[in-house]
């Protein structure tokens, strides 16, 4: 266990290789620059300079709207993208200069989602005739330029825009797309000098200037070495950095003596990600060179005895959370596991009533029987001691006392994280068909430190831990009543809840559930996410001051170029871990029409339209054309899975498409936040407690319009 827990901090930047990465990535960037003039030591002094500087968190961005054009926008997010651009359309040739311009920029950014380069390259060029000295306008033809493949052009753009601006916001916006034309140009050299000014000057790019920069590295001989340091400080920046990951499933191949690491580096892609057939076959291929079972070298929490073991119980409502669900919150049926309680266990047929009692910390198996579809619990040597094709239950005596599930697997080795958890309550074994669900019982209130553990991890103040508790008793609670009835009230992969076990709880979050019991919710829309920006989708601010936003195509991306302010309260303790609040990621054009085609006939990817939106612009539905056909992605979590393999971490992105003749070869994605930006930040909650809010005030700062009853009492608040 001790390896693979090891290998898994290295992959994901933890532990002392993140550490050591920072000098050998400021040697790799002097020579990758190729001047020699920048030493290390002056290296860690500018960035310390930089990252301290106020105009990180300062912003001049205009959204303000011609008031016939605001009118437009509002349609936009009422009557869908073709009534929208005919809506813009009507104003291009309006007799006021800036309403005309505006227009323009409008349809520029429009055609572009529409696939129509050509046509968005005339909008925006026409624009700038109109307003030639609007920065904006200038910065979006260079990157409309960038996307139509003229690298030239793109970069004479970006370096024209600077003669009228020398704002942070639109100069570090420039300066990424003339590193980017360099480098799909082909002048590395020029691109790697690029690079490293924005990996030592500009916070909210680290982990993309670091991914970049380790594709130029692998490239050279001289500075080939050096590639993998680059990928694990871009992942250490920004664990969500999916090309990261795959930079680095290559480069572990160039190693012939150490399959592990190829295996695991694979294996991890191709369980994010199904439908990457090369992933798939190289987790294979790999998995062929290892002695053993391959399923004991992933990434997988492995548990020899129960952990907490004792822990007492708080009576409550009955919640059935079904275990081990894939990514669409769909329980995969298992073939086998073991279970081993830390008190006297009984297994209860639903007819017979008790047929087998163990031991605490004995081990048993369930297995699936393929012949009669049944479950064969046996002992650890394998005697069949019952066998069940109608669900049973499994109980422990003593209800402070827990059930260690490990060790479980299913046809499919990579269907879900198939790690060891530890539980409270009852456990209910459903056969099935092709294998056996396991649904825990268990009381509410025993549930939420788990909860706390896995979702508010950066979290340590303890009025925030409180509001979180609050509101996650509130969601479990209409989880368990909008699905009474149903075989279970939710999965341990739940778009909001994900549960690891009660094992990975700590005492700060068993405090937090303690202090907060008897504390009930109402009166507003529950949801929570994890960092937020400054425009969320139900309006909180996160900041002080409530920026001017009001959404229009070009406003949300203008929106992607703004810094986030000094006191926003979600901003991370670590000024190199802005990765949360603003990101940049580049998908391969190729990898995403892979996962397009496992759905439907769609062929090459051309363009990408969104289709409903929030009330300020965040994708919530997504229409993609390819040469063969379309298809519509009615979810976040399906839009998230189709482009980056689940790694998109928000709602609220703009892109820029990069074509190769008709089809999308790249695409950069520029975001904002994580989650759906509705209810509760959790980083926010964190940041508001720093400044002296109670839990009560941090549940109304996000929910406004919340009544917070205290059972014990019966105030109501």
């Amino acid at each position: 266990m001790r390896n693979r827990m090891l290998f898994l901090l290295c992959v994901f930047g933890w532990g002392p290789l993140a550490a050591a990465a920072q000098p050998a990535a400021a040697a790799a960037q002097e020579n990758l620059a190729g001047t020699g003039h920048v030493s290390k030591n002056a290296l860690v002094a500018r960035v310390n300079l930089q990252l301290s500087d106020r105009i990180l968190h300062s912003s001049v961005l205009d959204y303000t709207q011609p008031p016939e054009l605001a009118a437009v926008a509002a349609k936009c997010l009422h009557e869908g993208p073709d009534e929208c651009y005919f809506s813009y359309k009507a104003f291009e040739n309006a007799a006021d200069p800036a309403v005309a311009a505006r227009a323009h920029v409008e349809l520029s950014v429009l055609s572009l989602q529409r696939g129509l380069v050509k046509q968005a390259l005339k909008h925006i060029n026409q624009a700038a005739v109109l307003a030639p000295e609007d920065p904006f306008i200038e910065l979006t033809r260079g990157w409309t330029l960038f996307s139509a493949g003229k690298y030239k052009k793109a970069r004479k753009s970006f370096a024209d825009m600077l003669y009228l601006t020398a704002d942070f916001e639109y100069a570090s916006s420039a300066k990424l797309g003339t590193a980017l034309a360099y480098y799909f140009e082909g002048n590395q050299k020029q691109a790697a000098a690029d690079l490293q000014y924005i990996y030592t000057s500009n916070p909210y790019q680290i982990s993309f200037a670091a991914y970049m920069m380790g594709l130029i590295a692998a490239a050279h001989k001289d500075s080939r070495r050096l590639a993998p340091v680059f990928f694990q400080q871009a992942l250490s920046h920004d664990a969500y950095n999916y090309p990261a990951m795959q930079a680095l499933a290559k480069w572990s191949e160039k190693d012939k003596k150490n399959p592990l690491a190829s295996f695991q580096y694979y294996s991890t892609l191709f369980s994010r990600d199904p439908a990457n057939v090369t992933a798939g076959k190289k987790a294979a291929e790999y998995a062929q060179k290892l002695k053993g079972n391959p399923a004991d070298y992933l990434f997988y929490l492995r548990l020899d005895q129960p952990i907490v073991q004792e822990l007492p119980s708080t009576p409550s409502r009955v919640l059935k959370m079904a275990l081990y669900a894939d990514r669409w919150q769909k329980p995969v049926p298992l073939q086998r596991v073991k279970l081993v309680p830390s008190g006297v266990m009984s297994v209860q047929d639903e007819r017979l009533g008790e047929v087998l009692k163990s031991p605490s910390y004995v081990t048993r198996v369930l297995q699936f029987n393929e012949q009669t579809k049944g479950i064969d619990v046996t002992d650890a040597r394998g005697h069949v001691e019952f066998s069940a094709r109608r669900p049973f239950t499994v109980r422990l005596e003593k209800e402070d006392k827990t059930l260690l599930v490990k060790d479980a697997s299913a046809a499919d080795l990579f269907a879900t994280d198939f790690s060891d958890k530890e539980l409270k309550g009852a456990l209910t074994v459903v056969p099935q068909e092709d294998g056996m669900l396991l649904i825990n019982q268990v009381y509410l209130e025993d549930l939420i430190p788990a909860l706390l553990a896995t979702q508010a991890r950066q979290v340590h103040q303890d009025e925030a831990l409180r509001a979180l508790a609050v509101v996650f008793r509130a969601a479990l609670n209409e989880a368990a009543q909008r699905n009474e009835g149903r075989l279970y009230h939710l999965t341990d992969n739940d778009v909001y809840f994900q549960f690891k076990g009660i094992n990975l709880a700590v005492l700060p979050m068993l405090q937090a559930a303690q202090a907060s019991r008897g504390l009930e919710l109402s009166g507003t829309d529950l949801g929570y996410y994890a960092a937020c920006g400054t425009v969320s989708y139900d309006g909180v601010a996160n900041t002080q001051k409530r920026p001017a936003y009001t959404y229009s195509p070009a406003n949300m991306a203008k929106y992607m170029l703004s810094n986030p302010p000094q006191d926003l309260f979600s901003a991370p303790s670590d000024p190199t871990q802005w990765s949360a609040v603003k990101w940049v990621y580049l998908y391969d054009g190729k990898e995403i029409s892979a996962r397009l085609n496992a759905r439907g006939k769609v062929g090459a990817l051309r363009a990408m339209v969104p289709q409903q939106l929030s009330p300020t612009g965040r994708i919530l539905s997504m229409r993609f054309d390819g040469s063969k056909g379309s298809y519509t992605a009615q979810t976040p979590q399906e839009i998230a899975y189709i482009l980056g393999a689940g790694t998109l971490r928000s709602t609220f992105f703009d892109f820029v498409p990069m074509y190769k003749g008709k089809n999308i070869h790249r695409l950069l994605v520029r975001g904002y936040d994580t989650g759906t930006g509705v209810g509760l930040c959790v980083a926010g909650a964190g940041g508001l407690a720093k400044d002296g809010s109670d839990y009560g005030a941090i549940i109304k700062y996000y929910f406004p319009t919340a009544r917070i009853l205290d059972t014990h009492t019966g105030e109501l608040h």
